[in-house]
């Protein structure tokens, strides 16, 4: 079972590395939740562009997707988005996307709080591109009185992400009231409205 997870995430290595060239052509800058919610479209695809759909698109197709106001075009939108990061092609099968929904459905059942699914939050972001950390483990808080930092550790051994990019070496993340938000000091998230010490997700 061992060998045949790695293998699995040495395919999608290699996948997601074919990723990289588009990627390259108008990589999206990090964005507010709010910012990339699209009023329009209805509850299943207005927030699709949250979590780690941003970080996967271009800023092209980012603006794209928000100027969509019709249902049906959101869907041929997504099919096409996935169609364009599918390294096989003609074949059946798009181990970048299978691998992105099986993640999300994971990061659903582990990371969901405080209304917001596993998938759109920042440890279901970094879950999603990167998969599971080499180790996970936990850090006393610079600032008395809060709660201790989780910490993700990714190593040389770990694989690209579907983004093709290498995970960072650690991710570090807080509890601010109800939800886990990424760790950086002295950034605020505008998801907060009770504290305004954390920053939006964003991953390399």
């Amino acid at each position: 079972m061992i060998c045949s997870a790695a293998r699995k995430a040495a395919g999608l290595a290699l996948a997601a590395a074919a990723l990289v060239a588009l990627a390259g052509c108008g990589s999206a800058p990090a964005r507010n939740p709010a910012d990339l919610t699209n009023p329009f479209l209805g509850p299943e695809t207005s927030s699709w562009l949250v979590g780690p759909v941003a970080r996967l698109a271009t800023a092209q197709e980012i603006d794209a997707y928000l100027a969509i106001q019709d249902e049906e075009q959101a869907r041929q939108f997504i099919e096409s988005f996935w169609a364009r990061r599918d390294p096989n092609g003609d074949k059946p099968g798009n181990p970048i996307r299978q691998a992105f929904e099986e993640r999300s459905v994971q990061a659903d059942k582990s990371f969901t709080e405080a209304g917001f699914l596993g998938r759109r939050t920042d440890r279901g972001t970094v879950f999603i591109l990167y998969g599971v950390p080499r180790k996970m483990d936990h850090e006393v808080s610079p600032l008395p009185g809060e709660p201790p930092i989780e910490l993700w550790l990714y190593d040389e051994t770990s694989p690209a992400g579907l983004d093709g990019k290498r995970p960072a070496g650690a991710y570090r993340f807080i509890k601010r009231g109800d939800l886990t938000v990424r760790y950086v000091a002295g950034r605020s998230d505008p998801r907060l409205r009770r504290d305004r010490t954390e920053m939006p997700p964003d991953v390399p």
